[in-house]
């Protein structure tokens, strides 16, 4: 035994982990092996799941959101369409009866009528009668009709004929000389001509109370 004990020198290693008892074969059951590897693959295709496939309540919450959104974006449109509508409708109702109310006024109520003023007419300077200060008439020859003259007074010198012109001028008076004619050797002054008799007479009547001589008339 000496020679095989130093012979082999690992066989008392093996004896003392063997406690000096024979060696036994293990063999694993098979419902065992089966049992662990439906658990390994259990655990791998949970594993594998977990990240591919998310959980029922996830899918459950995000169905749920995005049927809340599209509820209350359809509550939005429905209710901006709504007052957008109406209140196109209110503003089209208030300009019409803003017209119905303002045309009667406008039609009642007639514009006022203007008068057409027409323009007076613009005289110019010199379309106007030039204003001639009293002068004296010489009287040469007869006419082919008659004339009467109211006289105011007869002068052999024509000096003093016209001094006394000259007077009734200045007061205003229109005067004629009649130069002696035929017979007569006088020059008479005369402050009126007319076309017949019973003028110069009226004349006469309205002009003696401003002289002191005597007026008479006069057919040349």
């Amino acid at each position: 035994m000496s020679d095989k004990n130093s012979k082999d020198p690992n066989s008392q290693s093996d004896n003392d982990e063997d406690f000096g008892l024979p060696p036994v074969n293990v063999t694993p059951l098979k419902g065992a092996k089966a049992a662990g590897t439906k658990s390994s693959e259990g655990s791998k295709n949970a594993a594998s799941g977990s990240k591919n496939n998310p959980p029922a309540e996830e899918k459950k919450k995000d169905n749920t959101l995005g049927i809340f959104l599209i509820i209350l974006l359809l509550i939005l449109g429905l209710g901006f369409g709504l007052y957008y509508f109406g209140a196109f409708n209110n503003f089209d109702q208030q300009s019409a009866d803003k017209t119905a109310t303002t045309t009667p006024n406008q039609v009642e109520k007639p514009a006022p009528v203007v008068e057409e003023q027409t323009p007076e007419p613009v005289i110019e300077e010199s379309e106007l009668p030039e204003e001639t200060s009293p002068q004296l008439i010489e009287i040469n020859s007869r006419a082919d009709a008659p004339r009467y003259f109211l006289v105011v007074g007869s002068f052999i010198d024509d000096d003093l004929a016209r001094d006394y012109s000259n007077r009734l001028n200045k007061a205003g008076e229109n005067t004629f000389l009649i130069h002696p004619y035929g017979k007569i050797h006088y020059f008479r002054l005369g402050i009126g001509e007319y076309e017949n008799v019973d003028l110069a007479l009226e004349a006469r009547e309205s002009f003696q109370d401003n002289y002191e001589e005597n007026l008479w008339v006069l057919k040349y």
